[in-house]
């Protein structure tokens, strides 16, 4: 196998298959209720700074609030459900098989009513 190789692949079962690590959650959110155990590695991050990066994050049920995201992070829920709802009170239900996206500077809560597993790319402007 070639070190050129131009694509990875992103194992939802961590690096190799063999469990995603803990993890801690990112500076703007905070748990308002469970989410106490997070998982989660990044598959790749790209050479210029982190300004892209993808992986796999997974959590336990409860509720982020999120305060001035840093990044867009596209989302695709392999496993469990999540509610978004912005400071605006518009809300969005999204299951297992979904994608979606959250914007940068997004202010809102992010209710995990059952454990989740998602496949996430994040890019800093």
């Amino acid at each position: 196998m070639s070190d050129l190789k131009q694509f990875i692949r992103i194992d939802a079962n961590g690096p190799d298959g063999t469990g995603l690590p803990p993890t801690v959650h990112d500076p703007s959110d905070t748990a308002v209720s469970g989410a106490k155990d997070p998982l989660g590695y990044t598959a790749y991050t790209a050479p210029t700074a982190g300004v892209f990066t993808a992986g796999v994050w997974a959590c336990d049920a409860g509720t982020l609030e999120i305060r001035g995201l840093a990044i867009d992070e596209a989302c695709y829920l392999i496993e469990g459900e999540v509610i978004i709802t912005d400071r605006y009170g518009n809300f969005e239900h999204f299951r297992a098989g979904e994608a979606f996206l959250l914007r940068q500077g997004f202010d809102g809560t992010w209710h995990m009513p059952v454990p989740i597993k998602k496949y996430n790319a994040m890019c800093r402007r």
